[in-house]
């Protein structure tokens, strides 16, 4: 016996969401905007108002010194929007990226700020990015809130390198449990022993 699939329910779209035109209009890109209004011209296909964003940002767009730019665009003709580029990036290396080096049993917590060609050559990823075969010289830090550098005894920083293959890089939170800005930088930690 067969049993019926559940359809699933469709999503509501709100004042807030961010939604995308499935139609765009002659000869334009399809725009992505945040709902501002919500119009009840047609009860049954209510007109969204919008403000545009730009769709990798979510941050408005604007015309000039006239502010905002709107658009209104049917219900029925918009659906909800999720960034998949910026969501789904990959994370890579770059100078000022800190990372977690773990070897053996060995964990340091470092700040990269140099790539380094294993033959003493001039590595390419200063301009290109990292590509996967560079050193990584890092300046050790606490993993403690603040991340302060480690100091050799006579005051210099502690240096270390090491290969990408052995690095995790760190999320760093810099806002606090009410989401503010803070000027204390900590490292989000998961299951780790610090």
């Amino acid at each position: 016996m067969f049993k019926a699939k559940k359809k699933k329910k469709k999503k509501e779209i709100e004042i807030g969401d961010v939604i995308r035109e499935m139609v765009a209009q002659k000869g334009k890109k399809r725009r992505v905007g945040e709902v501002m209004m919500i119009l009840m011209d047609q009860p049954d296909d209510p007109s969204l108002e919008c403000v545009e964003v730009d769709p990798d940002e979510l941050t408005a767009k604007t015309k000039g010194s006239d502010g905002m730019k709107l658009f209104r665009v049917k219900k029925s003709r918009a659906k909800h929007y999720t960034p998949r580029k910026t969501l789904f990036k990959k994370k890579v290396f770059k100078k000022g990226t800190i990372i977690r080096h773990k070897r053996g049993t060995t964990i340091k917590y470092g700040q990269i700020v140099c790539f380094l060609h294993p033959d003493g050559l001039y590595s390419t990823s200063h301009e290109k990015g990292y590509n996967g075969k560079d050193l990584l010289e890092c300046v050790e830090i606490s993993p403690k809130p603040g991340l302060a550098q480690q100091m050799q005894a006579d005051g210099e920083p502690k240096r270390f390198t090491a290969h990408g293959k052995d690095c995790k890089i760190m999320d760093v939170i810099t806002t606090n449990a009410q989401g503010e800005e803070c000027t204390v930088r900590r490292l989000k930690v998961e299951e780790e022993q610090v």
